[in-house]
């Protein structure tokens, strides 16, 4: 595919699903420059992508979190012009990345400081969009709705972004690395993020979904919790994060914190580890449990 602009995709794996992965190299691989792999995997995969020219795999044999393992695709695509992002369960759409660009470059020649651009998630199991509970977005064109921060996955920056704000946060390893960026940068820049209403994206968040007075709860693994947990007491003292974030989160973690528990299998483990994750978010702890 010829390409005018010099389009980097990263995808970072942790134990992946080989075929669904495989299905997104099928989708993505024409669509960019370069796709750089990065595997944070603790089992050996066994992959070959010997069938795509345009793959560089990079294979760690241990896991050092998605925003070191992001940073290192960031350095490797540093004299590149754009960055995409994709997880290892997102299904991206055909003509995403030229969707994606093109909305990018309609909202730079309104003289708008763009921060990064992505498509409207949606959950391929129940076919809805997701959208926030108490943010929502403002719709400032027919297809484009102007949010406060985006989801990494299928995101579109641009590299000059990155030296203008700095590279991800490698302490947090996991949980809210795409959304601090995204506050980081406006509070250094002023960037404004945008979802592009007609590219949607396949997704799911968490391992699985449960509905609890009427309201849908993402379910992670009992491990994920404690970088939740300890993420969120991280960013409650830095004031470039919104106060909207710190509020709705303080609850849904409260609820969470007893739902866990009394609601979900291995309940003692969620516990166990939601109490460690606000013990070391109030020592400020960094990285791997």
């Amino acid at each position: 595919m010829n390409i005018e602009k010099k389009i980097g995709c990263i995808i970072v794996l942790y134990n992946p699903n080989i075929s669904m992965l495989f299905e997104i190299l099928k989708e993505v691989s024409d669509q960019v420059s370069t796709v750089y792999i990065v595997d944070n995997s603790t089992t050996d995969n066994k992959l070959d992508f010997s069938s795509y020219e345009n793959v560089v795999f990079e294979k760690l044999g241990n896991n050092i979190g998605i925003a070191s393992a992001q940073n290192m695709g960031l350095n490797f695509f540093k004299d590149y012009d754009f960055i995409l992002f994709l997880d290892q369960d997102s299904i991206p759409s055909k003509n995403l990345v030229a969707k994606l660009l093109k909305n990018y470059q309609f909202l730079l020649n309104k003289k708008i400081n763009v921060g990064a651009v992505g498509p409207r998630p949606f959950n391929r199991a129940e076919n809805t969009k997701y959208e926030g509970s108490i943010k929502k977005g403002k719709k400032i064109y027919h297809n484009i709705t102007e949010v406060g921060e985006l989801i990494s996955s299928s995101s579109l920056i641009a590299v000059e972004n990155f030296n203008q704000v700095g590279l991800l946060e490698d302490g947090l390893f996991i949980d809210a690395v795409d959304h601090e960026w995204c506050w980081r940068a406006s509070a250094i820049g002023n960037y404004r993020f945008f979802i592009i209403e007609d590219v949607l994206l396949s997704h799911q968040l968490g391992e699985c979904d449960k509905k609890f007075l009427g309201i849908n709860i993402n379910i992670p693994t009992p491990i994920r919790t404690y970088y939740q947990f300890r993420n969120y007491i991280k960013l409650l003292n830095r004031k470039y994060v919104p106060l909207y974030w710190k509020l709705s989160n303080g609850i849904k973690f409260f609820i969470k914190y007893f739902y866990y528990p009394l609601c979900i299998n291995d309940g003692k483990k969620y516990l166990k580890y939601m109490n460690k994750g606000i013990y070391d978010g109030v020592k400020n702890k960094n990285g791997h449990i």
